[in-house]
């Protein structure tokens, strides 16, 4: 379809001299009718002389301001030509050759009839052209009076509207005047107009209606309701078919919110956390309802929102309506019925805020009225953790006085737990005995610490949890500061500082693990490899990656670690230039997906050799040792020891032979890829 633009207001057609003048034949009272030997004898037989009226297409074609008319009847070719020659009684609205010139000048691209060309431009002219015949009828002028409404064959409707003229409405804002009635044919009547009528479904097609998101986006005054649905990723949601009916708070009300949340919050950036995001969230869906709903046809009552099982109310004031929500103010209409494609629009002067969010932000009176409990049970970002709480019988104590600290990780978090706990461990269904879940409650007292402790609290200090015997220790790190748990590697604060009943919540990257479950679930095997790392004097090269690995992938070594083995373990520096080489990575804390987890786990077993304890002296040049992971290393002896992995590039052996159990460990300069994993990273 060929782009248009807007229609400007039509002009009226001066009524020309010329149609009073018709010919006879287009005339209904015709008063000197010529018999068909033509010497102008009057003709009293009134079924002759009706066989002498031209079919509707042919009084088209013998009047010359028809002539874009008769032209688009076969453009379209849509058996129109066909259907107003045959025998039957229709009532033509005629558009002058003017009318349409006028249409042409106002579509971009379309600048005569024929080029109405495509298959589906032909079908759009057939639809208006259909627009303009009423059929069944001959609805001479004399039977058309004000208000009268026919439909036409394109199915929609047209008005007759009766004032000094006769006019025609159609789904535009300008009507058409008749400008030449009751011209006869054999079968039916035309009346010339001086526009071309166009039916709704035509303006659809021509002038689309924008989406809501785009109705909001193209409204200057709703520019912060449009970063909002953005941040909270509503923007396809309100895309949907619908319809959907959107009270659209204006700038100046979301400003007011924004001075209400403190002086925190000055843009939507600012909410940055998972609460913040699900409360952004939760406003946006109150402020929608389902339907199409004209402000006409608003009415007192309450009205369901798409925030399930929340309602606004629809509150008579004067002649217009109030909109009611969970505070004490009404939201005033300040601009109403903005119509979109799949809704519409009433711009609204304030935010609308749901009973859940108002008591949650501490407007009803009470600034901490939830407890931590059931902060966590109403935080979807929490839901394994909820569940984990609901499982381990610890959700109701985080109901009770305390006060509590609570270091949350959020669900996005949880993929190291599973991995460290076990296989088979993929959500909370799978904590089934009585040994995994007292492991489970174990691991989430760690995370909660007696009394408050603030963001401004924290401190390079070692703090006691409600782990029995397990501490956490709080460091400095480069955004602030950070958590170190048994595993040596500090998890990050998301956010701090969110109030409670009985305490406060801060989010966190990842789990924390206390030293007792590490010891629990790891083998006497494991240990003493862990024990034996950790006693690597190694200056710089610690070995912390490598140890939380192990710790992390215990079970790939539970049973090799009794017999004879061969590892490469890498430096904290080494595992640093990997994560120099890869996008999105900069520390191991950054794998946090399913599929991250499996890239960890192969590139560990791709360091470990089973069944054989290869110390410095047994090794030669050009050996090859097929790994735990399936694919092989090749063996460089030359002045030093190298491994080569599938990057060709050499991994140095800078501490050899540390001897522990039936094997032997190297420390090497560069962490070993797989071609396996070499494929995962390049896809």
């Amino acid at each position: 379809m060929k782009r248009t633009h807007t229609i400007s207001n039509p002009w009226r057609l001066a009524i020309l001299l010329f149609l009073s003048l018709l010919v006879f034949a287009c005339s209904k009272n015709d008063d000197d009718p010529v018999d068909s030997d033509g010497n102008g004898d009057a003709m009293n037989d009134g079924e002759n002389q009706e066989e002498t009226l031209p079919n509707l297409v042919e009084l088209a074609q013998s009047v010359d301001v028809l002539e874009y008319l008769v032209e688009a009847l076969g453009q379209a070719d849509a058996g129109l030509v066909e259907a107003l020659s045959e025998e039957g009684t229709n009532t033509v609205f005629a558009p002058t050759n003017d009318a349409f010139k006028a249409l042409l000048s106002q579509l971009e691209g379309f600048e005569k009839l024929e080029d109405f060309d495509e298959a589906a431009e032909k079908e759009l002219l057939a639809e208006i052209l259909k627009y303009h015949v009423v059929g069944g009828t001959s609805a001479f002028s004399d039977a058309l009076s004000d208000g009268t409404v026919l439909e036409t064959l394109q199915t929609e409707e047209l008005t007759i509207k009766v004032d000094a003229t006769v006019l025609v409405q159609d789904k535009t804002d300008e009507d058409a005047e008749v400008v030449g009635a009751d011209n006869e044919a054999s079968n039916g009547v035309v009346h010339i107009v001086d526009k071309v009528l166009l039916p709704q479904a035509v303006l659809d097609q021509l002038y689309p209606k924008p989406s809501l998101v785009e109705l909001v986006s193209e409204t200057e005054d709703l520019s912060l309701l449009r970063d909002a649905l953005v941040k909270a990723n509503l923007v396809d949601a309100l895309n949907a078919e619908g319809p959907f009916t959107v009270f659209a708070p204006s700038n100046t009300a979301i400003e007011e919110l924004f001075d209400l949340l403190g002086d925190d919050y000055n843009s939507f950036d600012d909410f940055d956390n998972i609460i913040e995001l699900q409360i952004l969230e939760q406003i946006l869906l109150y402020h929608v309802v389902m339907g199409n709903v004209a402000s006409s046809e608003l009415a007192p009552g309450i009205v369901p929102t798409l925030l399930t099982d929340n309602s606004i109310e629809v509150i008579a004031s004067g002649e217009t309506f109030v909109i009611g929500d969970a505070s004490e103010t009404d939201a005033n209409i300040l601009d109403a019925d903005k119509e979109a494609s799949n809704g519409t629009v009433h711009i609204i002067d304030k935010i609308l805020i749901p009973q859940e969010v108002y008591d949650l932000l501490g407007l009803s009176g009470d600034p901490s009225a939830k407890t931590i409990g059931e902060l966590v049970e109403e935080t979807e970002g929490f839901s394994f953790l909820k569940e984990a709480l609901e499982l381990t019988g610890l959700l109701d104590t985080l109901g009770e006085d305390g006060p509590f600290t609570v270091f949350a990780p959020s669900d996005d978090a949880l993929f190291g737990l599973l991995a460290l706990l076990g296989e088979g461990l993929g959500s909370i269904e799978d904590f089934d005995s009585e040994f995994e879940i007292n492991l489970l409650r174990e691991v989430l007292l760690y995370h909660v610490l007696p009394g408050i402790v603030t963001s401004a609290d924290l401190g390079i200090s070692t703090a006691d949890t409600l782990s029995e015997g397990n501490s956490l220790e709080i460091v400095s790190t480069d955004g602030g500061f950070g958590l170190v748990d048994a595993t040596g590697f500090p998890a990050n604060f998301i956010t701090t500082d969110i109030p409670a009943q009985n305490g406060v919540i801060h989010t966190i990257d990842r789990v924390l693990v206390p030293q007792s479950v590490v010891e629990t679930i790891t083998t006497e095997a494991t240990k003493a490899v862990l024990a034996f790392v950790d006693s690597f004097d190694l200056d710089q090269d610690d070995l912390d990656y490598a140890q939380c690995l192990l710790v992390r992938y215990h079970e790939l070594f539970q049973e090799v670690l009794h017999e004879e083995f061969t590892f490469f373990l890498p430096t904290n520096q080494a595992f640093l230039n990997l994560f120099a080489s890869l996008d999105g990575y900069d520390s191991l804390a950054d794998f946090d997906t399913a599929e991250d987890l499996e890239i960890l786990a192969t590139i560990l077993s791709y360091h470990f050799i089973e069944g054989t304890k290869l110390t410095s002296g047994q090794l030669s040049n050009g050996q090859t040792a097929t790994t735990l992971q399936g694919e092989e290393l090749i063996i460089n002896v030359n002045g030093g020891v190298s491994i080569l992995d599938k990057t060709g590039n050499p991994a140095n052996v800078t501490s050899p032979d540390a001897e522990v159990l039936n094997g032997v460990i190297h420390i090497i300069d560069k962490v070993l890829l797989p071609q396996e994993i070499l494929e995962a990273f390049s896809s």
